[in-house]
């Protein structure tokens, strides 16, 4: 995890998003010990293929 940050930063990334699934509360655990804060953010999504099934779960509107 450091030496990816280490070579955005060189690359001029300025800051790295990432998203946890709610309820996952290990995850968030552990990026918080490693540096990352949550943030009162909205994320939007848009499923275009049902996780469990595999197959389109909407139709082009």
């Amino acid at each position: 995890m450091t030496e990816a940050s280490r070579i955005l930063a060189a690359r001029g990334c300025p800051k790295i998003n990432l998203q946890v699934r709610a309820g996952n509360d290990a995850a968030v655990k552990f990026y918080e010990i490693v540096g990352y804060t949550v943030e009162d953010v909205s994320s939007l999504g848009l499923r275009l293929v049902d996780d469990e099934v595999g197959e389109p779960s909407v139709t082009r509107r």
